[in-house]
């Protein structure tokens, strides 16, 4: 879909590379620059990160501090679509490649911007990594458990992710903009801690709403979450409808709470969540997973088993839909969106 589209990736680690990741299997021409000495540091953290992030792409090694490889950066910008950079505020300027630099070479350019807090303000500056801009984002602030402290319990790095998401969203939403318009020179400044801030918003809605509860009040959840089953294996539980907690109630053997006003309905599942999953807990416990499992096939629940990561290439819906393939450390994850009607959507 993104053929003849031509990209400059200037970035290094998770946000910016997944980013152009994604453009690059959407058919996109992405050419990564690194730096002479040893390249992105993702090729030397950890085996086949760099891989995973970069498959796609065509790799060249340039010294932004030496003029002549400047003036092949300049060259390569000069017929691209994009440019996505994820340097800290200020120095692409520095080196010669601010946005006004740029507009100079190719007034058509989109450019992106990834940072940890954005182009401007007091934070600007800063050092950070995901935890950091999950904290100001107000995302720890929610983690861990209802009644424990910020917890650095995501388990990806959420910040870094959304970042790459909106960037890649407005990246095309600038390309599409080009087409239409014919218009381009588009800047986008994507801030990884702003970017964590807009998943937060159905949660600060919430918040409000039920008029600024304390965390334990606020994330503690009757009937949703994972339990423990005999042969040490953990289901995913998650009654959230009335129609799926009455089912479950009378599935597991839990009618009485069914009679109890304590629990008739959401909020007062989520101010009593400790007295129902305490008694979830002792009733899972009792069988195996195969067993839950059969016994909540015959119904119609949200429950399902945990995953581990090495379980997901042996699962059969997953594996039923493409969404996983190789084996080992040799998996990949291919674009999750399923497209028809598009020719030759594959590029993996």
């Amino acid at each position: 879909m993104l053929e003849g589209i031509k990209v400059v990736d200037l970035t290094n680690l998770l946000p910016g590379p997944f980013a152009t990741n994604i453009l690059a299997e959407l058919g996109a021409e992405v050419i990564k620059v690194e730096r002479p000495d040893g390249g992105d540091p993702v090729r030397h953290m950890i085996p086949g990160l760099y891989e995973t992030l970069n498959r796609q792409k065509t790799s060249v090694v340039l010294d932004l501090k030496d003029k002549i490889d400047q003036e092949t950066l300049r060259e390569l910008l000069k017929d691209s679509d994009v440019l996505i950079e994820g340097f800290r505020p200020g120095v692409m300027e520095r080196l010669g490649f601010g946005k006004e630099d740029v507009a100079k070479l190719n007034p058509e350019l989109i450019y992106c911007s990834i940072s940890g807090y954005g182009q401007n303000g007091p934070y600007r500056d800063l050092p950070g990594h995901d935890l950091n801009y999950l904290a100001v984002a107000g995302v720890l602030s929610i983690s861990g458990q209802p009644n424990g402290a910020p917890e650095a319990a995501g388990g990806i790095q959420i910040a870094d992710l959304a970042a790459s998401l909106y960037a890649t969203i407005s990246i095309l939403s600038a390309l599409l903009n080009k087409v239409r318009s014919k218009a381009g020179g588009v800047y986008i400044d994507v801030s990884l801690a702003e970017s964590a801030l807009a998943l937060m918003a159905p949660r600060i809605a919430e918040f409000y709403g039920r008029n600024e509860p304390t965390k334990s009040e606020f994330m503690s959840r009757g009937a949703y979450g994972a339990f423990l089953t005999k042969d040490m294996h953990y289901i995913s539980i998650a009654c959230v409808e009335e129609k799926f907690w009455e089912t479950f109630c009378e599935t597991v053997g839990m009618k009485e709470f069914l009679l109890d006003n304590l629990f008739n309905s959401w909020t007062k599942r989520m101010e009593n969540a400790e007295i129902i999953n305490r008694k979830i807990e002792t009733i899972i416990s009792q069988k195996t997973l195969a067993e839950w499992l059969a016994i909540f096939k015959e119904v119609d629940l949200p429950i399902s088993r945990v995953n581990g990561i090495n379980d997901l290439s042996k699962d059969p819906h997953l594996k039923s839909r493409n969404a996983i393939t190789g084996d080992g450390n040799r998996i990949q994850i291919p674009f999750p969106a399923k497209m028809t009607g598009i020719e030759e959507f594959s590029r993996n």
